[in-house]
């Protein structure tokens, strides 16, 4: 007998397009380096759609089911909201580019030298008053946007992390060692 919901199978549709954005980040950064190797500005399109997987992540854990209290599908799954991967500032700038252009220009412009789509350790581009809009340095897996640096291989481990705990959640939903209705526990109890 299928006592499924409407409920259930939002909470198993979500949990599975989790698994799903996860695995695409997953490849999009295993193209990173490969890319920067040879030393091609396409670096940069792998880790912006990198950055845009794990914000389908965060968007999918944050979504709820607008009940009262809300549960949303990271508190099923049991991911943390302090979870890095809502931390969207750095990918809202990107995504904002346009609407930030103005106050960078405002902030840096007055004699900066400005590099773009760079590859290599900083100390390679011996540029005064350089300002790094878009730089990636593979040997510490750091990207750059409007001088702010960001450790891509933190959010990677937890866009992993992540796909584990959905994955897990499938196959215990599969398996049958779990039951609808799916919205009343937590985690892999």
């Amino acid at each position: 007998m299928n006592n499924r919901t409407e409920k259930d199978l939002w909470i198993e549709m979500s949990i599975r397009e989790t698994w799903t954005q996860a695995h695409f980040a997953e490849l999009a950064y295993r193209n990173i380096d490969p890319k920067a190797a040879r030393g091609t500005d396409a670096v940069f399109s792998s880790i912006h759609s990198f950055l845009s997987h794990c914000a389908m992540v965060s968007k999918m854990l944050a979504a709820d089911d607008g009940e009262t209290p809300p549960r949303s599908i990271g508190d099923i799954l049991g991911v943390a909201r302090s979870s890095v991967i809502h931390n969207r500032r750095f990918r809202n700038n990107l995504e904002h580019y346009d609407d930030r252009l103005k106050g960078w220009i405002r902030q840096y412009a007055a004699g900066a030298n400005v590099g773009t789509y760079n590859i290599g350790p900083k100390g390679m581009f011996q540029v005064p008053n350089m300002i790094y809009v878009s730089h990636y340095d593979p040997t510490s897996n750091t990207f750059t946007f409007v001088n702010e640096d960001f450790e891509l291989g933190v959010l990677y481990e937890e866009a992993q992390r992540i796909k584990g705990i959905a994955g897990a959640w499938v196959e215990r939903m599969e398996s049958g060692r779990m039951k609808a209705p799916f919205g009343q526990s937590r985690g892999l109890d």
